[in-house]
């Protein structure tokens, strides 16, 4: 099960990767030729993106979602990354699962509010991570809305993600100021 895994995260990643490269390519040499690529590229992910659905699911219908301990970490994140680039349906069908997994410390605190804040972004809810970004002419641009973006970064602190720089430059830190009071007056 982990080779077959494995091989679903080579995919997975791969094209993902090759797309946001055809996409930079785009983006600084305009062109048919690029433009195509990248085109190419999606329609490969799209295919790529349902054989990798399929051997998911006939995994989960086959043994259950399978205990993280028993799977390489390259295997984990395919079974993670599959669901993330999933339908809607999908991630609320396999999202208690991966809340399980997240309350028994067997996924990373991180790929669990990646996975919530896609779910929000399904219902039309602003982020509450800024976990789904793309890189954009002045820094980070995040797709969709931000719920609350001056706590953000406080957000990711408590679950220790590194912060948004550009969040920070709009939405500078509070400091909270305590004053001493004396109580014997």
């Amino acid at each position: 099960m982990n080779a077959e895994l494995e091989q679903v995260l080579e995919r997975d990643q791969g094209l993902r990767t090759a797309h946001m490269l055809a996409g930079y390519d785009q983006q600084f040499a305009p062109g048919p030729e690029n433009k195509a690529k990248v085109e190419k590229i999606l329609q490969d992910i799209l295919v790529a993106d349902a054989k990798n659905r399929a051997i998911v699911h006939d995994i989960f219908n086959t043994c259950g979602w399978p205990d993280a301990k028993q799977l390489s970490y390259k295997a984990n994140s395919a079974m993670f990354l599959t669901i993330q680039h999933s339908s809607k349906e999908d991630r609320i069908e396999y999202f208690p699962y991966f809340e399980k997994l997240y309350e028994n410390n067997q996924l990373h605190s991180f790929r669990y509010v990646m996975m919530l804040d896609r779910m929000r972004f399904d219902q039309g809810l602003g982020q509450l991570y800024g976990t789904h970004f793309v890189p954009g002419k002045d820094g980070v641009e995040l797709y969709g809305e931000v719920h609350e973006p001056e706590k953000l970064n406080e957000r990711r602190e408590k679950i220790g993600m590194l912060r948004i720089k550009v969040f920070d430059e709009k939405y500078p830190p509070q400091v909270n100021t305590l004053v001493a009071v004396d109580k014997k007056k």
